[in-house]
């Protein structure tokens, strides 16, 4: 696992490689109950991590991530609930960029898939916002997509400093999509621009706490907190949420070690 953070000079924030690589690999290795999630987190992941592409002509859902686990994750999603086949490149390093990223791919019949993960409306024109899958409105999916959008572009800041968790947004439409699921989660974010790119911040330890363990992330440790805190922050058992947050569903199971695509 390479994680790139996202964070940068300009925002002020030093973003910890080591805590978000540590939060990704847990949540990687998630498994999900219900369709409903699956659906929602796949739907979110491709929506932050890429989107449609154009290639030869044809369209194509694609996804760039940056760990193996997580390509594998994706390409089994896709397979099992949508019945596409993958294909899954690996990217080398370049310029910033500190290891190999996967590239996660669907060649055909790119504009059906499209449309079931909400990235094409009925009429085939794009849709820049959280829909399909992703824009159910249920707890249990805004989770989901939370967990599909960290994975794809979150970082969360080192620890000594302000706690921060961001995610890096396509737009503003995703950004504020984004925003109301953490509302429904009943946690506030807030979403900014910085040199163009679009952004979603949590910065209250709590707030941050509480998001973490609804995607699933119940092992994160410290978040710029006091380590008598972490547990009270980031491992807050459900009946600790606010009663906007209890999912509607299955909460994932214990998690499975990951494994790169294979």
């Amino acid at each position: 696992m390479c994680p790139e953070a996202t964070g940068d000079a300009a925002s002020g924030e030093a973003p910890s490689v080591v805590m978000t690589a540590a939060v990704k690999e847990e949540l990687s290795g998630l498994r999900l109950p219900t369709l409903c999630c699956r659906g929602a987190e796949v739907a979110a992941l491709v929506r932050f991590a890429g989107g449609l592409h154009v290639v030869g002509g044809r369209v194509v859902v694609a996804a760039e991530v940056e760990a193996g686990a997580l390509a594998r994750r994706l390409r089994m999603s896709i397979g099992g609930m949508y019945g596409y086949p993958c294909e899954v490149r690996v990217l080398p390093s370049a310029g910033v960029r500190r290891g190999a990223r996967y590239l996660v791919r669907v060649l055909s019949d790119g504009p059906a898939l499209a449309g079931r993960l909400g990235l094409l409306d009925s009429v085939g024109r794009p849709v820049w916002g959280l829909a399909g899958p992703a824009g159910t409105g249920r707890i249990c999916d805004a989770a989901a997509v939370w967990r599909g959008a960290f994975l794809a572009q979150g970082s969360l800041t080192e620890p000594g400093r302000a706690p921060a968790l961001e995610v890096r947004c396509p737009g503003s439409e995703a950004a504020t999509g984004l925003v109301g699921a953490a509302r429904r989660l009943g946690v506030t974010a807030r979403t900014r621009e910085v040199d163009g790119a679009h952004r979603v911040v949590v910065r209250d330890g709590a707030a941050i706490g509480v998001l973490l363990s609804a995607m699933g992330a119940r092992g994160c440790g410290r978040v710029g907190r006091p380590a008598g805190c972490a547990a009270r922050i980031c491992a807050a058992p459900a009946t600790d949420w606010p009663s906007s947050t209890r999912r509607t569903c299955g909460a994932p199971s214990t998690p499975q070690a990951p494994r790169l695509p294979g």
